[in-house]
């Protein structure tokens, strides 16, 4: 089996050649290592031919049997890695380090890795694979003193170059023995788009001096005249590079034109900046509007159902009267206490806060979604009208008490009076004058903080606070509608409450008399009581969600106008 042919070759080694699997399978079981290692005039073993053309099944076969081939060089100290890696046969390359990743580190006669070679013939795929193995192949010289940077700068791959330098960036100002840099090589190789690649990064030696005393400027001035010398030299002198006999020295014409570089370029990065962030205010803006007219659209539909409960009540109340009606006579149908003082201001109250309801379910029903101006002038108005039924409303319920109660027991009603009629007013003067002062002062002011900002910068940050301070303020306007919806539900159940009180407590006068009139007991007074405080109280709560709604909204709109 060790027999040779002229060529030096046996026939395990024409089988690898070849790629003749199966004869290679049976083969293989009749040599030992030292076999396979013959090697024929070529240099070349039967792995290493194997290796060198990518047949990848042999390949693995013998990895699998004897992994130290790896290590095994011909006569130049070639690996078969390097014989692999320089044909870019990836699947080979990857088998053997799979079996042997230390034979990345194997360096020919004359110093160089697999890495080297691949970097100047720019097989980026293999390039990327050995880094990827091990990085610290990069940082390996040649006898040269020149590293797998030194070699890439040579060819043309940029993406070669970022692959070395993305792996150990500290190389990009290593020289070789004749003090050259990359810089210098990618010049003197006249690669304009490598050398703008190294001058992108910001410690490059853009002035280094080599053994021969001449910078990456100097080998440009004696590039052969045309474009790629010209851009090297444009990008050379927009970095700052200088010739050998002026480093050192201050060039007040070099100084000025690059300081006018960088104003050029400083300016257009400012242009573009302010166009991205003027189509993002743009952006921020119109989505303000958005939730602008979606806010106000969604107080208008609650202040509309609102209306609508204030209308219900006081059109339900005129037909749920105390002490029942007059069933006989020229009278029938009467109210038994429609003489009655308290029952007359009741009607009167009742009967405007059931008008200014409707007044307002009228307005806002007809009011135009996208008019800003109309929202706005109809949120102060409606404010106004709903404090009015508010009013109304508490005082026909006070009044209607005294109606209740009788003579007798008058005492409950006045009661209900002094503590609800200080509350009421209070709270209306209260609000008014927030009102009053927010409309001539500290509105004003508000608006002048939010308009200041916005001519002065139109930065995203204050954007992005704006569209905060909106979401959490319609968010606050939908959560104080439900409350002040809630209150309204509770003055309606009230309203049945006291119509069974009535069922119970007020009966004929013809059967029973004035005496029957005195069985009421004593914990339905302090009923009567609690139930006029709870529906005070619940008025009140609405009064000041609403007030709060409206000023809200108010605030709302001009943050978007101002926008």
């Amino acid at each position: 089996m060790a027999t040779q042919t002229d060529a030096g070759e046996t026939a395990l080694y024409i089988a690898a050649d070849n790629n003749l699997d199966e004869v290679f399978s049976y083969l293989i079981n009749f040599y030992d290592v030292e076999a396979v290692k013959i090697r024929a005039k070529s240099g070349l073993d039967a792995f290493h031919v194997a290796a060198k053309k990518g047949h990848l099944g042999i390949v693995k076969k013998l990895l699998s049997i004897w992994p130290e081939l790896c290590k095994f060089c011909d006569s130049s100290n070639t690996s078969p890695l390097y014989s692999a890696a320089v044909q870019d046969h990836l699947d080979v390359v990857n088998a053997i380090l799979d079996a042997d990743v230390s034979s990345v580190r194997i360096v020919r006669k004359n110093g160089k890795t697999a890495l080297h070679t691949t970097a100047r013939y720019g097989l980026v795929r293999i390039v990327k694979l050995l880094i990827d193995r091990d990085p610290g192949i990069v940082c390996i010289k040649d006898k040269k003193g020149q590293t797998a940077l030194h070699m890439a700068v040579k060819g043309q791959n940029t993406a070669v170059v970022e692959a070395i330098l993305s792996a150990d960036s500290s190389i990009l100002n290593e020289r070789d023995k004749k003090g050259n840099r990359a810089v210098h090589i990618a010049t003197r190789k006249s690669r304009p788009l490598i050398v703008s690649l190294l001058l992108s990064y910001v410690y490059v030696d853009v002035n280094a001096i080599n053994n021969q005393r001449e910078t990456a400027m100097d080998l440009a001035d004696k590039l052969q005249y045309g474009e790629p010398a010209l851009e090297i030299k444009e990008a050379l002198t927009e970095a700052g590079a200088k010739h050998a006999r002026y480093v050192g020295q201050v060039d007040e014409a070099m100084e000025l034109k690059r300081t006018v570089s960088d104003i050029k370029h400083e300016v257009h990065s400012q242009l573009i900046q302010n166009e991205k962030t003027n189509r993002r205010v743009s952006g921020i803006a119109k989505e303000l509007r958005k939730l602008h007219r979606e806010a106000v659209q969604n107080t208008t539909n609650s202040v509309t159902v609102v209306a609508v409960l204030f209308a219900s009540i006081a059109f339900l109340a005129i037909f749920n009267l105390p002490g029942q009606y007059i069933t006989d006579g020229s009278e029938a149908g009467k109210a038994k206490i429609a003489d009655n003082v308290g029952f007359q201001v009741f009607c009167l109250l009742n009967a405007t806060s059931l008008f200014i309801s409707l007044a307002v379910v009228v307005v806002q029903i007809t009011l135009v979604a996208w008019d800003t101006t109309a929202q706005k002038q109809v949120v102060s108005v409606v404010n106004k009208l709903m404090w009015a039924a508010c009013a109304c409303t508490c005082g026909s319920f006070l009044s209607v008490a005294f109606v209740i109660v009788g003579k007798g027991s008058s005492w409950m009603a006045i009661t209900i009076t002094l503590m609800g009629a200080p509350i009421l007013v209070g709270t209306l003067a209260s609000m008014g004058y927030f009102v009053f002062r927010q409309h001539f002062g500290v509105f004003k002011d508000s608006q002048r903080r939010i308009k200041g900002p916005v001519e002065v910068s139109l930065s995203h940050g204050l954007c992005t606070r704006q569209t905060y301070q909106i979401l959490k303020t319609t968010t606050l306007i939908w959560r104080r509608y439900m409350l002040c919806e809630h209150c309204i539900r509770l003055s309606y159940y009230d309203l049945f409450a006291v119509d069974i009180r009535n069922q119970l407590c007020f009966f004929p006068a013809k059967e029973e008399g004035k005496k029957k009139k005195k069985t009421v007991d004593g914990w339905l007074h302090f009923w009567i009581l609690g139930l006029g405080v709870r529906e005070l109280a619940s008025f009140l709560l609405y009064c000041s969600c609403l007030q709060k709604i409206i000023e809200e909204c108010i605030i709302l709109y001009m943050v978007v106008l101002v926008t």
